[in-house]
């Protein structure tokens, strides 16, 4: 009876430690867990925004001032979200869920490397592209804001748009640069041509107009875009040497008095 006690005692002893020992471990093992699980949110995360950003550059490519509008929804919509009580948060994220019930769902592009963006969406309108680019903003504020693994740093911020702000002016006065270019190019093959530029030597098309404009140091046109409204102001100063011809690309005003220098990106952007 006593090697049946004692053998009870040792087992017991045994498992007590093997018990122990499993709680020890699993202590030591948490901060490792833990951070394994930050890690992998923040690969989701990131996966994320590399699908935004593919929808965003093809959002912005196509009209920059409605790429920002909905930029400024979704940061209006992700105050919101940050006000909402917890109940409701997780109702949002529910719903996304169920539409997206996986990461790759997210994935609106689904091509090869290769294939250009532009062909790959091309069977999507602007409408589903901004809602669905709107929708991967929408997950991302609300992972944050439930789970505590998920990056804090937010989706979008007041700065990002601020940015933005100067970087789509930047994106507008290159291609507003490349179109006076253009014009210039059209306006010269035509004086090359021996065209008919009136007495006050204008050249003018349904899109267009292009006439000198007088200044004291340089030679200057003024063109104005009549499809946009938009009037540019050119000149040109040839130094000393004649090889030497410093360009000046200005916005302006329908009198052509205004300069406002442009902030193009020194690149070509085809129009």
């Amino acid at each position: 009876m006593f090697w049946v006690w004692l053998a009870c005692a040792a087992l017991a002893g045994i498992g007590g430690g093997v018990f122990l020992g499993l709680k020890a471990a699993t202590i030591l093992m948490q901060p490792a867990m833990r951070e394994q699980r930050r890690n992998m949110a923040g690969d989701r995360n990131f996966s994320l925004s590399v699908l935004r950003r593919e929808l965003a550059n093809w959002m912005f490519r196509r009209d920059p001032d409605r790429y920002r509008r909905a930029y400024k929804a979704a940061l209006e919509a992700a105050a919101v979200v940050a006000a909402a009580d917890p109940a409701e948060k997780s109702r949002q994220l529910a719903e996304l869920t169920q539409r997206y019930p996986f990461y790759t769902d997210f994935d609106l592009v689904g091509s090869r490397d290769y294939v250009l963006y532009s062909d790959s969406l091309s069977t999507n309108s602007y409408d589903v592209i901004e809602h669905h680019y709107t929708d991967i903003i929408r997950f991302q504020v609300l992972q944050a804001a439930i789970d505590k693994n998920w990056p804090g740093t937010g989706a979008i911020s007041d700065q990002e748009l601020e940015h933005l702000d100067s970087y789509a002016q930047s994106f507008k006065d290159t291609l507003f640069k490349a179109r006076m270019e253009q014009a210039l190019g059209e306006f010269q093959a035509y004086r090359r041509g021996k065209g008919d530029l009136g007495a006050a030597g204008t050249y003018e098309t349904s899109i267009l107009a292009v006439r000198p404009v007088a200044h004291f140091a340089e030679v200057r046109y003024g063109i104005h875009f009549k499809d946009t409204n938009e009037f540019g102001l050119y000149g040109a100063f040839v130094d000393d040497d004649p090889e030497k011809i410093f360009r000046s690309f200005y916005r302006s005003n329908a009198g052509f008095t205004e300069e406002s220098i442009l902030d193009d990106w020194r690149i070509n952007v085809p129009l």
